[in-house]
């Protein structure tokens, strides 16, 4: 740790909050956004009495809980969000391709960052900001505005399905079928090459390293996390093929990693392919989209981008 992040805050469980979910804690107890907390969770800036914990950990009273982090500049930084302007407003809600009282689906474009950070002029994080930061003038001032809070993350490369919670209810739903693996997810894919078998799955542990301000995702079966993806070539070309995909675990660039590990990068994936699978001729973006979702009996699937038309 930096001489910044050791000073720290500290907090001790009460009663009160007894029984809430980590990320919850954090908001409450800390006066953070939940976006943040779980950032600080992720980045390991988190321990509950002395050990690093996941975010559904459930606190108990007597817990103490500690955040290594500057919590004053991170509210800053939170603070000084891109201007938004009406039209890039108008043009995000244009991407809501479902909506009900709990949840949003949204249809990210390609190249567009779901969080901020080092190199990244707008997020999707920075949409929400500016959507919680003004609460409609039919509310009375009693009633409490609902925040929109991000329940999980895209590639900023990889475009399609993006699930936003509209109350605390519905994000703490939504953050727990994450984890409980009960939401289906279903990915296309353009890659390099021709699989042998039509249909298999991979099962390759993955562990995530930082190499100085890039992070990269390496296979690794003895301190890997487990990573299952499924996959169905679904039509072939001379030298590519179109994959559907349905990661089974949601490990960060699960699917990039494997279909590299399998012989076949993702067209365009220079980071894991190299330069082979450049193919400016396909397309100028990674070849990757978020087509499917599925939530107990709710299916939200997108319309197909310009890169996939073609083959279907």
């Amino acid at each position: 740790m930096n001489k910044n992040e050791c000073q720290h805050a500290l907090s001790h469980a009460n009663q009160e909050l007894a029984g809430l979910r980590l990320d919850k804690f954090l908001c409450k107890k800390f006066d953070i956004s939940f976006a943040l907390a779980q950032k600080l969770i992720r980045e390991k800036k988190v321990k509950v009495n002395g050990a690093r914990v996941d975010s559904a950990y459930k606190i108990k009273d007597a817990d103490q809980v500690e955040i290594f982090s500057d919590l004053k500049n991170r509210r800053e930084n939170q603070k000084q969000r891109t201007k938004i302007s009406t039209a890039k407003m108008q043009k995000f809600l244009s991407w809501i391709i479902f909506e009900d009282e709990n949840l949003i689906a949204l249809d990210k474009p390609s190249g567009l960052a779901t969080q901020g950070g080092s190199g990244i002029d707008v997020s999707v994080d920075d949409f929400l900001f500016h959507q919680n930061s003004i609460i409609p003038k039919h509310e009375a001032r009693s009633t409490k505005h609902e925040k929109w809070q991000l329940v999980h993350r895209l590639d900023k490369d990889t475009s399609g399905i993006l699930l936003i919670a509209k109350n605390a209810k519905s994000t703490e739903f939504l953050t727990e079928a994450f984890k409980n693996k009960t939401i289906k997810k279903t990915y296309l894919a353009l890659v390099y090459g021709i699989p042998k078998k039509s249909h298999g799955i991979i099962n390759i542990p993955l562990r995530k390293k930082i190499q100085g301000k890039n992070e990269k995702v390496s296979p690794d079966f003895e301190e890997g996390k487990e990573a299952i993806t499924e996959f169905k070539v679904l039509k072939s070309f001379t030298d590519y093929s179109l994959l559907e995909l349905k990661p089974l675990t949601g490990r960060t660039h699960q699917l990039r990693v494997h279909c590299k590990e399998i012989g076949h990068p993702i067209i365009n994936d220079v980071k894991y392919g190299g330069k082979k699978v450049l193919r400016k001729d396909i397309s100028d973006r990674l070849c990757l989209h978020a087509h499917e979702i599925k939530i107990g009996k709710l299916k939200i699937k997108t319309k197909l981008p310009e890169l996939f038309k073609y083959w279907f």
